[in-house]
């Protein structure tokens, strides 16, 4: 049964060079940040996001809780 944690969730995909891929396996082999490449990937985006507010504010993106398609 899939897990359900209230967040409202969409199906990425990307490309990576071999190295980040190396990286993020060994966060994966190691227990960091999720329990596969997909988790470890995607707390590694939401990590920049969150550290990033303020470049991305300067470039327009203003950060809601809200979504783009509501």
């Amino acid at each position: 049964m899939a897990r359900q944690n209230g967040i409202k969730t969409v199906k990425l995909q990307l490309t990576v060079d071999e190295t980040t891929d190396r990286i993020v396996e060994e966060m994966v082999s190691l227990g960091i940040h999720g329990a596969n490449k997909a988790e470890a990937a995607s707390w590694i985006i939401r990590s920049w996001i969150w550290n990033n507010q303020d470049l991305l504010r300067n470039n327009g993106i203003e950060l809601s809780k809200h979504s783009s398609t509501e």
